[in-house]
């Protein structure tokens, strides 16, 4: 989620118009709201378009490359997404 409000801060620093972002969450099995800001610096906005150029190269490979599985692969939200 981080990196998607930090995409979105980027496309609107484009536009002119710099904000910060805030994500709110409830942890399961708790009450409590938690909130966590995020702010596009220099050090994020570069590791996001470092990340932005890594897409860009994958979806120019003529095939998708070997599927790597780790561990945590299987206690994961997405695992029936990317084995499927």
């Amino acid at each position: 989620v981080k990196w998607q409000v930090l995409l979105y801060l980027y496309k609107l620093k484009q536009k002119g118009v710099e904000r910060k972002g805030k994500i709110e969450f409830i942890e399961k099995k708790k009450q409590n709201k938690k909130i966590h800001y995020v702010e596009l610096d220099e050090v994020s906005e570069k590791e996001l378009l470092e990340v932005l150029q890594k897409i860009s190269d994958l979806i120019e490979l003529p095939k998708p490359p070997e599927v790597v599985v780790e561990n945590h692969c299987k206690k994961c939200a997405y695992y029936e997404y990317c084995f499927i």
